[in-house]
């Protein structure tokens, strides 16, 4: 052996390892990571999102209690109760549109936190189910936030009036009123600012997951472990 030339453990040691827990042989691109991690955090937010909305029309609504008990001034109260009720009411006249999508937002936001989790411990077959997942959820959030919008304005006018509220009572004048035109632009902006993220984060998991080398990654791990 040549005195230039490095032992043969060096030189294997000095290739890059398989990612932890994926199949031998198979190098998991980080674009990979970072998108099955993003799938996970939207299973979860399905999943929470639709429990929640689930709960609430099961007659748990502790979130009023909290937010309205500790206001102290009465006309205020009073006007925090009220904003409260007429959200009750759209609710009520948005049952039939509001259970379906909240039980599709849970089922898939379950299937999500599933698959994703299956991903990133480098289980084979969750390619191509994770990719019709990720495309159900988006799809039926954009759908629960157009057939539902009237009941998400009446949500949001209660829980930012409220929040107004509390501010006013803690803050001194000078810095309610700096205050004030954040909450108002967030109200404004956020809620359709948070889904144009969703759904173009769900556009840029599923091209990740349509890539070459993670279809190459996934489908390594389907062979028979003589194969690879």
């Amino acid at each position: 052996m040549s005195p230039s030339q490095p032992p043969p453990a060096d030189r294997e040691g000095s290739e890059p390892e398989s990612a932890p827990g994926s199949p031998p042989g198979a190098k998991r691109p980080r674009y990979l990571v970072v998108a099955l991690v993003a799938a996970l955090v939207f299973g979860a937010g399905c999943w929470t999102e639709g429990c929640s909305r689930l709960a609430f029309y099961r007659g748990e609504r502790d979130q009023h209690a909290q937010l309205t008990s500790t206001i102290h001034d009465d006309d205020d109260r009073a006007e925090a109760e009220r904003l409260y009720q007429r959200f009750v009411d759209v609710s009520d006249d948005a049952r039939g549109r509001a259970v379906p999508m909240a039980a599709a937002t849970f089922v898939l936001g379950a299937a999500l936190l599933a698959l994703a989790a299956r991903g990133l411990a480098g289980r084979s077959n969750t390619r191509s189910a994770l990719m019709q997942v990720v495309g159900a959820q988006a799809i039926v959030v954009v759908a629960s936030y157009f057939l539902t919008r009237d009941m998400w304005a009446a949500e949001a006018d209660w829980q930012y009036e409220t929040a107004l509220i509390h501010q006013r009572e803690r803050l001194p004048p000078d810095e309610y009123q700096r205050v004030v035109p954040t909450l108002r632009a967030m109200r404004r902006y956020v809620p359709p600012g948070w889904l144009v993220i969703r759904t173009v984060a769900s556009a840029l998991i599923v091209v990740a997951l349509s890539r070459p080398r993670a279809r190459d990654f996934f489908e390594t791990a389907a062979r028979p472990v003589s194969e690879r």
